[in-house]
């Protein structure tokens, strides 16, 4: 009998960050994310990769394992990382979580490779390239824009967005803050119909992309927000994007 040999496409190994928090019962830390979020990279192709730490050791050698960092939704982000003091319309703050993604996100922008932003996380991305956020929307700009809502956007022309999906859509919000100054070399590519809500950029020469909606809650089997396109081909392209080159 021949030996026969076993062919694998090569999958991108995409690094995600979660949350922590404190279990109620046990009182015990903990580190989680929603399981859609995985789902979504999963079924794109992707194999995700979860990391708790940060030290120059441990992202010096998982830099040479991951393709592309994905930075997924959560708490708001401590204000000081934008220069501003912590107002009373701020929501709950995860510290631990804002350095760990600090340090990936600058280690990926570093070595070129691509990154995804989802709501936090595209604010994260904001923040780290030097913007800013409106800590409340309403609150600060009198902009109305509820919490778990569903909205039109209209994507800017040559956008991966006009060209994966169309020139207007509708996405779930799950956010109370946003971008209030753009972070150096990000471009926006969405608003909401206020046209004062950025949903959407890309940066200006590196694969960074991200949304203010989650994406991963409008696609798969178990698909949460019902309304708006499937979103999997956004997921699709960030993967391809992941690839490497032979």
């Amino acid at each position: 009998m021949k030996n026969e040999r076993l062919t694998v496409n090569y999958k991108p190994v995409i690094l995600m960050t979660g949350s922590s928090d404190l279990e109620p019962k046990r009182k015990l830390k903990r580190v989680y994310y929603y399981k859609n979020y995985a789902e979504a990279m999963e079924a794109a192709g992707a194999i995700i990769l979860n990391t708790s730490v940060y030290d120059k050791d441990t992202v010096s050698q998982l830099m040479e394992i991951a393709d592309g960092l994905f930075l997924t939704g959560g708490t708001d982000i401590e204000p000081h990382y934008y220069n501003e003091p912590t107002q009373e319309y701020c929501g709950s703050l995860d510290s631990w979580r804002d350095d760990l993604e600090c340090a990936w996100a600058k280690a990926f922008l570093s070595a070129g490779k691509p990154i995804l932003g989802v709501c936090r996380g595209m604010q994260m991305l904001n923040v780290i390239m030097g913007g800013s956020l409106w800590q409340d929307i309403t609150a600060q700009t009198q902009i109305i824009h509820p919490y778990d809502s569903i909205h039109k956007i209209n994507t800017a022309e040559n956008s991966i967005l006009r060209e994966l999906f169309s020139e207007e859509f509708e996405v779930n919000s799950f956010h109370h803050q946003s971008i209030k100054e753009p972070g150096a070399e990000l471009i926006p590519t969405a608003w909401d119909a206020s046209t004062q809500i950025v949903e959407a950029f890309h940066h200006q020469s590196l694969p960074v992309w991200a949304v203010q909606w989650h994406p991963e809650r409008m696609t798969g089997e178990e698909r949460y927000t019902k309304v708006g396109p499937d979103m999997m081909p956004l997921f699709q392209f960030f993967v391809n994007k992941c690839l490497r080159k032979k």
